[in-house]
């Protein structure tokens, strides 16, 4: 998509956000709903219905694998975030344990185990490994669908890396969520909408502890979870920015 040399009017560019979960964008999500009015869906407002169903509406967003996305993705403005692997797993087993344990089976199993125990169930639990096991990964790789019945074991791991940079560099912008206030304004800029000198943190879980702050055997767990996805977000920091570069200068190849 040719980049906006003047700002659009706020709610009239067609956008798709590949929301992947606790990646942060919510904040953004939040902005968008105000100025897109009813043209506008997010989260499970899509869940059951075709993609051809969604054509019209403006914004689209959600936790919406690249399988279901790619006819939406045409001819509009799509961007997403990715987010330092361990982290957003961390983020998500605090979050998941702090909410309503009847909302959702993965709220379920955060209350009820504690961070070993739960990322033990990320190997081989199928719900724990469907939000944590590469997650980054899998959605921009395929992602769960009710289009078809495929699910992460019907991949080899080397396709789903190869299939996820692919789907990556199909992206207007992909930013990060350690970066998300300077990445989030390209974006803002080509939606039309205002710039904001802090984006507000929505479902944020506060002094949690990162990382670097896990025991060993807890690091270890992270380590094997994240693999695939670790290379992703290297490559997106560091190969993507490059090949795009090269794409824009006239010698892009494949």
């Amino acid at each position: 998509m040719a980049l906006f040399r003047n700002r659009p009017l706020p709610g009239t560019v067609k956008a798709f956000f590949l929301h992947i979960q606790k990646t942060a964008g919510t904040s953004l999500v939040h902005l968008a709903r105000q100025y897109y009015g009813e043209s506008f869906t997010s989260h499970g407002e899509y869940w059951g219905k075709d993609p051809g169903q969604l054509r019209d509406i403006g914004f689209i967003s959600g936790h919406i694998g690249y399988h279901f996305a790619r006819p939406l993705m045409q001819d509009r403005y799509t961007f997403t975030f990715l987010r330092d692997p361990a982290e957003r797993i961390l983020s998500l087993y605090y979050f998941s344990k702090a909410r309503d344990p009847g909302e959702f089976e993965i709220y379920k199993m955060a209350r009820e185990l504690d961070l070993h125990g739960f990322l033990e169930a990320g190997l081989s639990d199928p719900c724990a490994k469907m939000h944590i096991w590469n997650n980054q990964v899998w959605q921009l790789a395929h992602g769960y669908t009710h289009l078809d019945d495929r699910t992460v074991g019907d991949f080899g791991e080397a396709e789903l890396l190869r299939l996820a940079k692919e789907h990556l560099g199909e992206f207007s912008q992909v930013g990060f969520t350690e970066t998300f206030v300077a990445d989030s304004a390209p974006v803002l800029k080509a939606l039309g909408l205002p710039r904001m000198k802090e984006m507000p943190k929505l479902n944020a879980t506060p002094g949690r502890p990162g990382a670097a702050e896990q025991s060993p055997a807890v690091r270890d767990l992270l380590d094997r979870l994240t693999g695939l996805d670790r290379q992703l977000y290297d490559y997106a920091r560091t190969e993507l920015p490059e090949l795009r570069r090269a794409k824009r200068g006239g010698w892009w190849r494949w």
